[in-house]
């Protein structure tokens, strides 16, 4: 199954702007570097995969000033993970 979702706010630039639209697979299990789509306290975030271990995944934001991640929220559980992002097309106008 694929995920389209917009990408919100600037935690994510230059990789992926403020209105990028990223494609995510559902059924890939996240590595290192890969950036995925997480469910966290009902939010849908677009995170980079900085370190996994066991059943846990610790995320950063590809702009660390602008970015709410684990630095502030810790591990997530691995179930957490909505879909690993394979693209992105274009801004929104």
């Amino acid at each position: 199954m694929l995920l389209f979702r917009r990408v919100e706010g600037e935690s994510m630039t230059p990789t992926y702007p403020q209105g990028k639209i990223v494609l995510a697979w559902r059924f890939s299990k996240p590595k290192k570097g890969d950036v995925v789509i997480v469910k966290h306290h009902r939010l849908e975030l677009i995170k980079r995969v900085d370190q996994l271990e066991g059943d846990k995944i610790f995320l950063l934001g590809d702009n660390p000033d602008e970015s709410t991640d684990s630095r502030h929220y810790g591990w997530l559980p691995l179930s957490s993970v909505l879909g690993v992002v394979i693209g992105g097309g274009r801004a929104s106008d």
